[in-house]
């Protein structure tokens, strides 16, 4: 892979993780407001967050994908391992939260969501 290629490379997964971060911040933002004003159990915090970071490491790894044009599982991947590592420094700044199992899961859900997200971004096509 020539530099020119690596560059573009690791710009689109940055841009994607990005976009996986808003997305998400943009999904636990409502999530927050629906505990404010409704009656939502506690039990289905841990799992709603789940479910809303695969959703942003599908978002970032379409982006990172659709962005370089190219080998849209590598793009995938890494831009959900970048959205991984953010979202979890992030975690253990403000909660002092470690490495356990419930960082592994979450992890193995954005990067391979992320992948999923880069196959499709790939494989999409514009109708008219």
């Amino acid at each position: 892979m020539s530099q020119k290629n690596f560059r573009k490379l690791a710009a689109s997964v940055f841009i994607g993780a990005g976009i996986g971060i808003l997305s998400s911040a943009i999904l636990i933002f409502l999530m927050a407001s629906a505990l404010v004003i409704g009656d939502v159990p506690a039990f289905l915090l841990s799992p709603v967050t789940v479910v809303i970071l695969a959703f942003g490491g599908f978002a970032g790894g379409f982006a990172s994908a659709r962005l370089f044009g190219e080998r849209g599982f590598l793009c995938g991947a890494f831009s959900g391992a970048v959205f991984f590592i953010i979202a979890w420094a992030a975690g253990a700044f403000f909660e002092n939260a470690g490495f356990g199992t419930a960082a592994i899961i979450k992890a193995a859900m954005m990067i391979i969501s992320g992948s999923l997200g880069g196959i499709i971004g790939i494989n999409y096509i514009k109708r008219k």
